[in-house]
């Protein structure tokens, strides 16, 4: 008797019941999708810089091209979250919306404010900006005055280092005072928590997740491509990087499709 026979045999050999339940669970799995099979929520996390003219420059995105891409979400009906949203639906403490997306900004460019937030005002959107600290009241970046106006305006203000380092290149020690003073730098302009995080350039070990998880960080965001998902590590949640070199039909199937990971 064959290997195929022999499954067989075993399963009609099992009391009714159990047979039924086994013959449900495979025709289930014959006909789920891959996206329901492979992620419990997932969500696109739109990872911007800077909002400004800069040819060439990958992380330099066209005020038009962004508007166009904000204009795109409201004609279909996404919704961004705030990170209190993001968090509750990836945890499954509140449904999900039809089209969810999670719209954030690293470094703490001037351009956020004065170009980027303006956009997404004109649809009421909110946004999350991970800011390194020591950038702040430096040319081409925000002011103090400028971030507060951003959390007035319905922004999360959360942390992207002091100094934005390749943090896999410090001592742990290092990386803590990095970690930690950007945090309560934050907390401290602010008045408001900032137990989220995105890695500078992407780049962390597992020292980086080791002082993450002591200092109670809730997520982390790196720059791993594809959807953040709850079947991932909340210290290592994945994002699509948003390049200005990129086709907008290209961004549009990143929005739409998860990445296979």
């Amino acid at each position: 008797m064959n290997t195929k026979n022999t499954k067989r045999l075993r399963l009609w050999l099992l009391p009714p019941q159990r047979a039924a339940l086994l013959l449900a669970a495979l025709l289930l799995a014959c006909f789920a999708t891959p996206a329901a099979a492979k992620h419990g929520v997932a969500i696109p996390v739109l990872n911007y810089h800077s909002i400004g003219v800069a040819p060439g420059n990958t992380y330099v995105l066209h005020p038009d091209t962004f508007a166009r891409q904000m204009d795109y979400l409201a004609a279909h009906h996404y919704t961004p979250l705030t990170l209190d949203e993001f968090a509750s639906v990836l945890s499954h403490k509140m449904p999900s919306p039809a089209h969810p997306v999670l719209l954030t900004f690293d470094d703490a460019y001037a351009n956020n404010a004065e170009v980027a937030l303006p956009i997404l005002q004109q649809h009421n959107f909110p946004a999350t900006l991970y800011v390194s600290t020591g950038l702040i009241n430096t040319p081409g970046y925000l002011t103090w005055p400028q971030v507060k106006e951003l959390s007035g305006a319905g922004w999360d203000i959360a942390s992207h280092t002091v100094t934005h380092p390749h943090l896999p290149k410090l001592s742990k020690k290092a990386q803590r005072e990095e970690i930690h003073a950007a945090r309560a730098e934050i907390e401290q302009e602010l008045g408001k928590p900032a137990n989220t995080f995105a890695y500078p350039y992407g780049d962390y070990n597992r020292t980086t997740l080791r002082v993450l998880r002591k200092a109670n960080f809730s997520y982390a965001f790196t720059t791993h491509p594809g959807w953040a998902s709850s079947d991932q590590s909340p210290l290592e949640l994945h994002r699509i990087v948003v390049d200005s070199q990129q086709p907008f039909e290209e961004w549009v199937q990143q929005l739409t499709k998860p990445t296979p990971q």
